[in-house]
């Protein structure tokens, strides 16, 4: 699907899944009803006024460059067999960039250095937004973590195994990748 329809399909399917896990007020129990203003995306509670919206959970991604080759890895729970970049969620307390640097350490074993932004996905799976990174490899011997993570390694831009399908955020940030990969050798 386009970009455009998976936005919509995310947000109606996040809308759906956020009703049906938010049908009760969570502060006095009431069941809850739609907002009656048609702009508010949000659950009213008839008894005690609560207004409760949708609510994200940030993740991060990351691709990471070392001599000119990206970190992929294989997560143990991936039902397809591809490669992928190292993401995870962000914890409480914990800024984007904070989150990104841990999640790597986990899964990787490694430290970064230059993280830089590089844009960001609604991902329903559920409530998450996806927001992603660029990094460069700073110091550390890659081992996966051997729990969510089960393969990993460094792979030339000739040599790729199986990624992520387009549209993701992933596929466009090694779609990018590619791109000026393929322009520096010209």
């Amino acid at each position: 699907m386009s970009e455009e329809e998976f936005r919509q399909a995310s947000r109606e399917r996040e809308i759906a899944y956020w009703r049906e896990t938010n049908r009760f007020c969570g502060k006095c129990g009431e069941a809850m009803t739609v907002h009656p203003d048609p702009s508010e995306c949000a659950m009213l509670c008839p008894r005690c006024g609560f207004t409760a919206y949708p609510g994200i959970s940030p993740a991060v991604i990351a691709l990471v460059v070392k001599e000119g080759k990206i970190l992929l890895q294989r997560n143990s729970h991936y039902r397809a067999t591809h490669w992928s970049l190292v993401a995870g969620f962000v914890d409480t307390g914990e800024s984007l960039e904070d989150a990104m640097r841990r999640e790597i350490r986990e899964e990787a074993s490694i430290e970064v250095k230059n993280l830089r932004y590089f844009g960001s996905q609604p991902w329903p799976f559920p409530s998450a937004m996806m927001v992603a990174f660029t990094a460069e490899y700073a110091s550390g011997e890659l081992k996966p973590d051997g729990t969510e993570v089960i393969e990993s390694g460094w792979f030339a831009p000739d040599a790729l195994p199986p990624i992520p399908t387009p549209g993701s955020v992933a596929r466009r940030m090694i779609d990018a990748f590619l791109l000026e990969n393929a322009k520096g050798r010209q």
